[in-house]
């Protein structure tokens, strides 16, 4: 195989799908409403694709089969974990919507800072969470880094594939905003649909015969990947459940999703979102069954990088216009949906923490920081990435264990417990990192078979109500007006967006 020809095609490709979504997404970028959530006019063809490109990414490509051929069946925690996730996003998604239309939201900060009135508070909140975000980026790189090795066979300097990937990206955010990334993510999808469906169903008949006389040799070959804890030794049964639930109600406490909802061009739109999304999920049992096709053809070694099986197999399997498109696919998925976190990210620092620590910052001001900011915090992750190289799914599980930590301030607080206050928030959410970095360091996870990050989000609970209870909540009245579209006492009028509420110190 050439590899040089394979990589050099893949990346001209990848660079004309950027070019593309610069193109036909820069109408919208005037302001920082139509950079980062498209004026709040998109479709549900382009949200459900740009909400799949950033949930289904490098990880469900590579990290989920390489999970499934280090840890056997506990892989099927992610297939569960969004189910649970979208049953959640129907319920409370719309409502946020109708909330961040009506004040003007863009981010999660600025939800938070308006239904608890601390500026202060929606500052931490965004400050944090682009912090934590930048292990979501390490993810995707991660993900480009697997691409290449195998491609390469250790040839091609992996370090600087992985500078001009995130760059092109990076370019492509810049100039082509959250429109034009739906309109890659759109692309990716549809490409990595094609490459997983051929493998799935290529690789059973040309290895096996059938997909019966493959799920036989699972059966007696390696037994101990398809029981839990089974191979993986200390993911039970119990850290399947409490890992489901965790991640599930966690989903959304991600920035990046959580802005999904101020992109759509309405409610119901969110709701199709919720009811379709579980399609992925097809992907995910594909790519699961491949990672275990993978400890048969390859054999279980633990020197065989996880990250790479799904590229191994390609390479083995396939001619090579295949792994062309293959390879295409496999890096679309790692770099595109980088994008909508990145700019999420820069739009937290600029807009939550600069503009308000300093209010004199005029808005094209802080749009100009939020572009601008995207090229440093790729270097950052870049870097990241390269001096703390890890295996695509711890990174994820250990992020989940800190961005879940927001749950009670953002679904609990934020929508239905009016009594709940800042304090409690910022204290509930300090206990419950506190809890999970310690468990997460002293390799506590699982702890008693318990998913750490859930263990750390009952104490952050637990704190979260007693010092709500014992300190101010915002008044009534304020709550009554912030409230009044998404929970109305009486019918409002269709278009009613109402007063911009001021956000105190």
């Amino acid at each position: 195989m050439n590899t040089a020809l394979v990589l050099g095609v893949s990346l001209v490709v990848v660079f004309l799908v950027a070019l593309l979504g610069v193109f036909l997404g820069r109408g919208r970028n005037k302001d920082i409403e139509g950079w980062l959530v498209s004026g709040r006019k998109m479709g549900s063809f382009l949200v459900w694709f740009l909400l799949g490109s950033e949930i289904y990414t490098a990880f469900t490509f590579e990290g989920l089969a390489g999970y499934a051929y280090k840890n056997g069946s506990a892989a099927f925690y992610n297939v569960a974990l969004n189910d649970v996730a979208y049953a959640i996003g129907f319920l409370v998604l719309p409502t946020i919507w109708i909330i961040g239309k009506r004040f003007g939201y863009v981010t999660q900060s600025d939800f938070v800072a308006g239904r608890y009135q601390s500026k202060p508070l929606g500052v931490f909140v965004a400050l944090t969470s682009a912090i934590i975000m930048i292990a979501y980026i390490d993810l995707n790189i991660t993900g480009l880094e697997a691409v290449i090795k195998v491609i390469g066979h250790g040839a091609i300097s992996t370090t600087w594939s992985e500078v001009l990937g995130f760059l092109i990206l990076a370019l492509a955010v810049f100039f082509g905003g959250i429109q034009g990334n739906a309109i890659q993510a759109a692309i990716k999808d549809i490409l990595m649909f094609i490459a997983i469906g051929v493998m799935f169903f290529v690789i059973p008949f040309h290895y096996f015969g059938s997909f019966g006389h493959m799920y036989g040799s699972f059966i007696k070959q390696i037994p101990s990947h398809l029981t839990l804890p089974g191979v993986s030794k200390h993911l039970g049964v119990m850290w399947l459940i409490t890992t489901v639930l965790l991640n599930g109600v966690g989903q959304w406490m991600w920035p990046q999703w959580f802005g999904v909802a101020f992109t759509a061009k309405n409610p119901r739109t969110l709701k199709l979102q919720s009811v379709f999304m579980p399609f992925y999920q097809l992907v995910k049992v594909a790519v699961i069954t491949i990672g275990l096709s993978a400890v048969v053809i390859l054999g279980f070694s633990k020197h065989i990088n996880g990250n790479n099986v799904v590229m191994m197999l390609a390479v083995k399997t396939f001619p090579e216009w295949f792994v062309v498109l293959f390879t295409i696919a496999a890096m679309l998925s790692a770099i595109i949906p980088a994008g909508p976190i990145i700019m999420t990210s820069s739009s937290l620092i600029a807009k939550n923490v600069v503009q308000a620590l300093k209010p004199t910052t005029t808005e094209k001001s802080m749009y100009t920081l939020t572009r601008v900011l995207v090229f440093p915090l790729t270097i950052i992750a870049l870097f990241l990435t390269i001096v703390a190289p890890s295996l695509i799914v711890q990174i994820l599980l250990v992020a989940y264990d800190f961005i879940s930590q927001l749950f009670p301030a953002v679904i609990v607080g934020g929508l239905f417990w009016r009594r709940a206050t800042k304090q409690g928030v910022l204290t509930g959410i300090i206990t419950g990192w506190v809890i999970a970095a310690v468990l997460v360091l002293t390799k506590n996870d699982p702890f008693h078979g318990i998913n750490a990050g859930l263990v750390a989000l009952v104490a952050n609970l637990i704190v979260f109500t007693v010092v709500s209870y014992l300190t101010q909540p915002v008044s009534a009245d304020y709550l009554d007006t912030f409230f009044e579209h998404a929970f109305p006492r009486t019918k409002l009028p269709r278009g009613n967006r109402g007063p911009q509420l001021p956000i105190s110190e």
